[in-house]
């Protein structure tokens, strides 16, 4: 006979569950939704992805998966979280906190001193707005506006001399 005491113990031993993606995310709904093996074989489809409000990820097969059961109940999951160590950084200090791509290495990186460095894939990065910097900016590289190059570009129609120009004026 089962007492409500094992009946319950049963039930929170049974509430989380620690697995592994198996296909890719079905992002065909307004919630994404995962299938997961969890431990002794156990597999789980349409498990829904639950993710914090602002943040999104595609989690890719492969990738850990915490899941929440309600209740215990087993065939009621939510997935809670999820990571993937392949492509973890392992070079932060103790306080660092980074947002990272696991296949390509790009990422936002807020380091402990409160310095933020951003490495994208390929050193290509696109900000698509007005920018306005408080500060001085340097460039270890050539800088180009509308295609005229600030270390490659040419003056026409100056004749050269001896003197030295002054300041620029605003």
């Amino acid at each position: 006979m089962v007492t409500p005491l094992s009946r319950l113990a049963r039930r929170v031993s049974m509430a989380l569950g620690l697995g592994r993606q198996t296909s890719d995310t079905d992002e065909t709904q307004s919630t994404p939704t995962l299938q997961v093996v969890l431990p002794g074989g156990e597999m789980r489809s349409d498990v829904p992805l639950l993710q914090l409000y602002g943040f999104a990820s595609r989690p890719v097969p492969g990738s850990d998966i915490a899941v929440t059961f309600l209740a215990g109940d087993r065939s009621r999951g939510v997935a809670i979280a999820c990571g993937d160590q392949r492509g973890r950084p392992s070079d932060l200090e103790p306080g660092d906190v980074a947002v990272f791509h696991p296949r390509t290495g790009s990422r936002v990186w807020l380091k402990a001193d409160g310095s933020i460095v951003l490495s994208p894939a390929e050193n290509k990065l696109t900000i698509n707005a007005d920018i306005t910097v408080n500060g001085s900016i340097s460039s270890s590289g050539d800088v180009t506006a509308n295609g005229i190059s600030l270390e490659q570009h040419e003056h026409t129609g100056v004749e050269s001399g001896s003197g030295t120009s002054g300041p620029p004026k605003s």
